[in-house]
């Protein structure tokens, strides 16, 4: 019994939906529910003010069952919005848990990696039950026909009015099955977004009590390859080197008897030799 209610606590017996399993079934009703009873139970009111005061009952019914329908769908609407925000924002956790530098500790990635999985399940029941309220396809409202507007036409006022309580009562019971089948699934909705809330704080919770001790923590160092360009070799080039060599070329003096001033010009010849 304890793991029952724990199952339905925490949203887990709507995975029969995913499977094609139905897991609904209409609540019972404390009045009558099929055309035939509510004949009966209006068959014996004859008085005129009590068959206008019931007619007037019955259209206010059918009002509130609309109003609490157009309620429930505007929650419903809500919720998706709010799933949205929430996919978002745990659209920024994929990054962190595919850098490994930043949380280099496996036992930690791989919770939060689980932690991660569950939120984006979660957000997935909460969108899918969400979107089974406000299926248009899914439901079809009941009202009275227009068209025994000309059968009864012919009938007495008090006939009338009998059988137009008869159809509005009716319309009432199928609306309200209905309207019950959405506020179901909008309740297993909000669970489901509950979930999702929960697990994104433990993450939310793990990762930020991860952080102080990541300093502590020794990093994995990772080499990282190089490109290696072309070799270069350089290789020295000999340049033409260039020698002097100078030849002395004397000058002879030839004595003579005529005292002269005699001018000693040494001749410097330079003769460049390449060596190679």
């Amino acid at each position: 019994m304890f793991g029952n209610r724990l199952i339905q606590d925490l949203g887990l017996d709507w995975f029969g939906i995913l499977v094609g399993k139905k897991a609904l079934h209409d609540a019972s009703l404390p009045y009558p529910t099929t055309f035939a009873e509510i004949r009966d139970g209006f068959g014996n009111l004859e008085d005129e003010a009590k068959l206008t005061d019931a007619l007037e009952h019955c259209t206010a019914l059918l009002k509130r069952e609309e109003d609490r329908s157009d309620k429930v769908e505007s929650k419903a609407i809500i919720l998706i919005g709010t799933t949205g925000i929430a996919t978002g924002f745990i659209t920024g956790f994929a990054g962190l848990l595919l850098d490994r530098e930043k949380i280099p500790v496996t036992l930690v990635l791989i919770i939060a990696a689980l932690l991660y999985i569950a939120v984006v399940i979660s957000l997935m029941m909460t969108i899918l039950l969400a979107m089974k309220v406000v299926a248009v396809r899914e439901y079809r409202f009941t009202y009275p026909k227009a068209i025994d507007i000309f059968d009864l036409s012919r009938a007495s006022l008090h006939y009338v009015k009998r059988e137009r309580v008869i159809s509005l009562f009716y319309s009432f019971v199928k609306n309200a099955q209905i309207v019950n089948r959405k506020a179901t699934f909008l309740a297993g909705a909000q669970v489901w977004l509950r979930n999702s809330i929960v697990l994104l704080l433990v993450l939310t919770l793990l990762l930020a009590l991860y952080t102080p001790f990541e300093l502590f923590v020794p990093k994995t160092k990772v080499s990282v390859p190089t490109q290696q360009g072309p070799n270069v070799t350089l290789q020295p080039t000999l340049s033409p080197a260039v020698t002097l060599q100078s030849t002395h070329t004397p000058t002879v003096l030839s004595p003579t008897n005529t005292a002269q001033t005699t001018t000693i010009t040494p001749t410097n010849t330079a003769t460049i030799t390449p060596v190679p």
